[in-house]
């Protein structure tokens, strides 16, 4: 029997002694030649070097990539397919050219060193159509404290009224697990086609927690209204979290 044509859900892989590269690429050729669909990835352990081999020789289409700390430059861009997920909890190498060769429908790169030009980049190169087709749903968590101005700049971007505006969206996580979430304001911006892309500017509430959090939310809005409508303001509007969702419903 042929393991490697059997139904694969999850694949867990630790890339790391005593696994010899031989035997990664053994592995990964099985893995490329499967003519049956592999869920998802996860890879819980690397070594950069192994990690490196991986992304730049796997070929596989996948509904799910999982990828934990790597520091060193792996991947500039994406050789392969993924469907609905890409997730990396700590990945220092992430950079804009990966992000834009990815089409998948959910982006989550935390702890990363994206700058707010890169994500300014990113945000136009999907607004102009050119990019990131499929893309539904992002999670950027930064090192540093990015100008929310720099990061929108150019995009034609609305900051709403939290009191005001309300919109869910529905999706899933890296582990492919729906979940319900309401947008209050933000920042609308909006795509060649009409499509629409809130950025969460106050966080977002999964349920009860809306009205301990009510006053803060009015407060963080008006303090950025001062400084959206301002040219020359003193003041910087900074953030290392950004939400991003797109094809919101309307409350």
């Amino acid at each position: 029997m042929d393991v490697f044509n059997c139904p694969f859900e999850i694949v867990f892989l630790e890339l790391k002694p005593p696994l010899t590269d031989d035997q990664l690429i053994m592995m990964i050729d099985s893995l490329n030649g499967m003519v049956t669909e592999i869920r998802r990835v996860e890879i819980e352990s690397a070594t950069s070097s192994m990690l490196e081999l991986f992304m730049n020789r796997f070929r596989k289409s996948i509904g799910t990539l999982v990828l934990h700390d790597s520091d060193r430059l792996v991947c500039k861009r994406l050789n392969f397919e993924i469907k609905n997920v890409f997730y990396s909890d700590s990945l220092k190498w992430i950079n804009l050219d990966f992000l834009l060769s990815m089409d998948t429908l959910s982006i989550s790169a935390l702890s990363c060193n994206l700058s707010a030009k890169d994500l300014n980049v990113f945000l136009r190169s999907w607004q102009e159509g050119k990019t990131n087709q499929k893309l539904q749903h992002i999670d950027f968590m930064t090192f540093e404290q990015l100008d929310v101005m720099e990061v929108v700049k150019g995009c034609g971007g609305e900051l709403m009224d939290p009191r005001t505006t309300k919109l869910k969206y529905q999706g899933i996580n890296y582990a492919e697990v729906g979940f319900d979430i309401w947008i209050h304001g933000g920042i609308y911006i909006r795509r060649n086609d009409g499509r629409l892309a809130v950025i969460a500017t106050n966080g977002h509430n999964y349920g009860g927690a809306e009205e301990i959090i009510k006053d803060i939310r009015e407060r963080n809005y008006l303090d950025a209204w001062d400084i959206w409508n301002s040219e020359n303001s003193a003041e910087k509007w900074n953030m290392n979290k950004f939400f991003i969702f797109i094809d919101m419903k309307e409350d």
